[in-house]
């Protein structure tokens, strides 16, 4: 077994609303400020309703204005995270999952490879009937070299940031729904944000069927409580009483106050709804 999964794990739930889909970053960017006070890893869940997280990338889409009416008018709240990639979805069907390593803990600082394989391991732990690989899915959407497939269909997508004190590593996983409905959502989003304008930047040539589902592959119904079962599962939990009392000290607070001044100000690079 990895040494990793060994260690106390603290973790966090956070089922978000609408009107609070940028908590989600928010805090991922206060807690990973905040690692050289973390007193353990920390396994934070976080889920949103009917939403498309925006990459930094997507600004760049020559009508955004129109990609962004042809979300609002599919029924799907957006808003854009700080940090690089392209569109994902997430709705009731998308559990959020991220791991919080700080320096403080380890021997050394994970590479970026190792920081990607430790969740890599988690999600085969947690599945061990899939033959989870990793690799990019080409006409996934938001592809990348970690993305999370299973016989070259892709089921999820890895990223991290990280600074001084640790690493945080983000992943979101398509467990259960309309995995093709998604996948044309972010197809017709780029085609309405291109208008066959020459892709200079590199923007996915979405395919639906590139991407499905746990449920799909297992066969059976598999809620986002039994996925986060299975991933809690494979550490060792603690008791959370230290991280709540590290979320009320007023530096913490603090980290919350500015990571919501600067997301939500990121939020005014979009367009007007018109």
């Amino acid at each position: 077994m990895e040494q990793f999964l060994s260690q106390p794990v603290s973790e966090f739930r956070q089922p978000l609303l609408p009107p609070n889909n940028i908590s989600s970053f928010i805090y991922t960017n206060a807690i990973l400020r905040s690692s050289e006070v973390l007193p353990t890893p920390l396994l934070h869940f976080w889920t949103l309703e009917e939403t498309v997280i925006l990459g930094l990338k997507d600004q760049r889409l020559p009508h955004l204005a129109t990609a962004l009416d042809l979300l609002r008018h599919r029924h799907h709240h957006y808003f854009i995270r700080n940090s690089g990639g392209l569109a994902v979805v997430s709705d009731n069907g998308i559990l959020n999952c991220s791991l919080f390593f700080p320096w403080h803990l380890e021997k050394q600082q994970l590479t970026i490879d190792e920081a990607y394989q430790r969740m890599v391991t988690v999600i085969q732990a947690a599945f061990p009937e899939l033959a989870i690989e990793t690799g990019e899915v080409t006409h996934s959407y938001c592809p990348g070299s970690f993305d999370v497939q299973v016989n070259g269909q892709k089921i999820g997508g890895i990223s991290q940031r990280r600074n001084m004190a640790g690493v945080v590593v983000m992943l979101y996983l398509s467990i259960n729904g309309n995995q093709l409905s998604r996948g044309e959502l972010i197809r017709d989003f780029y085609t309405a944000g291109l208008q066959s304008t020459p892709n200079k930047w590199h923007f996915p040539d979405v395919w639906p069927a590139a991407m499905t589902n746990i449920s799909d592959l297992l066969g059976r119904p598999i809620t986002i409580a039994e996925a986060q079962d299975r991933l809690r599962g494979v550490f060792s939990l603690t008791d959370n009483q230290a991280f709540k009392q590290l979320t009320w000290q007023p530096q913490f607070i603090k980290y919350l106050n500015d990571e919501r001044l600067a997301i939500s100000k990121l939020q005014e690079r979009l367009p007007k709804e018109v």
